[in-house]
């Protein structure tokens, strides 16, 4: 089957999951007819009413945001998995979440209401001063800049951890319901923020398809085959960094997304980033949405953390994956 009925394959199969999300909830507002009637502008009836509001309020903010979240992290894993040709990487090596969950839980105990700009300024912190520490050795020391990235992310633990202690119970509980990762108390602020990162982030990652395959083969060929090695590793670190920033902010951690992603589209596009990033951004999506569906379907009357989903589809996926390399 040719690579783009296989993206077109890929679309409808989100698409379908998106709609599943959509209708499927703790209250059962909605049914796919009632979906297709609302969309379609139908006249509106009591019962019309209800489902609207569940849909536009609630249910399609959350689905898009969560669609959103696994586009950059995906993006951000395939990023980084090229750039350190390592398949275990993805955003979260370098700290990212830990110095975003710092940046919140600090503007929670100075006594601010809204977390998603100090999330979002803890994330890029790390990452600058991650990169400020390899700048000079970033093409020749990949590996210290991973280390670097899991010394600060534990830094940032530690701080958060004790910022985390001087809470009372209840304002704790909330506290590490985010950092697992929620799409509980998003909004349209939060998808008007994620949405168009994700689709530039995209569009760049598609951009610069022919560099990247490049400089999989290695810093030294794609040197010698005139790519600039050094520019391309900085900028697609500082897009992924940036793409892993936002999403923190946003929703809190959620692990393994942008390890799991990248794979699968491998498995199913191959390894050409031209299909590999649009059909990784597909497979984020419909990972995270499919997470967030089990996360507020499997127990009834509680909704999980979405990271605990994430987490154990990730664990079986990284032990599988160590267990195919070796």
């Amino acid at each position: 089957m040719k690579t783009g009925m296989r993206l077109v394959l890929l679309t409808a199969a989100v698409l379908a999951v998106i709609c599943a999300a959509l209708c499927i909830g703790p209250t059962q507002l909605l049914d796919l007819p009632k979906l297709l009637a609302l969309l379609g502008g139908s006249e509106r009836t009591p019962e019309l009413e209800r489902a609207a509001l569940v849909l536009w309020e609630l249910r399609l903010p959350r689905v898009l945001l969560a669609a959103a979240a696994g586009v950059n992290l995906a993006l951000g894993g395939l990023l980084l998995q090229t750039i350190f040709r390592n398949p275990l990487a993805e955003p979260y090596l370098l700290g990212l979440s830990s110095g975003g969950a710092l940046g919140a839980v600090a503007a929670l105990a100075a006594g601010a209401t809204a977390t998603v700009w100090p999330a979002l300024a803890g994330s890029l912190a790390v990452a600058a001063v991650v990169l400020l520490l390899c700048r000079r050795r970033i093409a020749s020391d990949l590996p210290s800049l991973l280390l670097a990235g899991v010394a600060l992310g534990a830094l940032a633990q530690a701080f958060t951890t004790a910022i985390i202690l001087r809470f009372d119970p209840g304002a704790m509980r909330s506290i590490l319901f985010w950092l697992m990762g929620s799409f509980a108390r998003c909004g349209w602020n939060e998808v008007w923020m994620l949405v168009p990162a994700a689709l530039v982030g995209c569009v760049l990652v598609v951009l610069l398809h022919r560099p990247l395959d490049i400089l999989a083969l290695g810093s030294e060929s794609a040197h010698h085959l005139g790519v600039r090695v050094r520019a391309l590793q900085l900028g697609g670190i500082a897009l992924a960094a940036i793409l892993a920033a936002l999403t923190v902010a946003a929703c809190g951690t959620l692990g393994f997304i942008g390890l799991m992603a990248p794979h699968i589209a491998r498995r199913i596009v191959g390894a050409g980033h031209a299909a590999t990033a649009p059909a990784a951004a597909l497979v984020g999506a419909g990972l995270t949405v499919v997470s967030d569906l089990a996360a507020r379907s499997i127990l009834a009357g509680t909704e999980l953390p979405v990271g605990v989903v994430t987490g154990a589809l990730g664990c079986v996926f990284f032990l599988a994956l160590l267990l195919r390399k070796r």
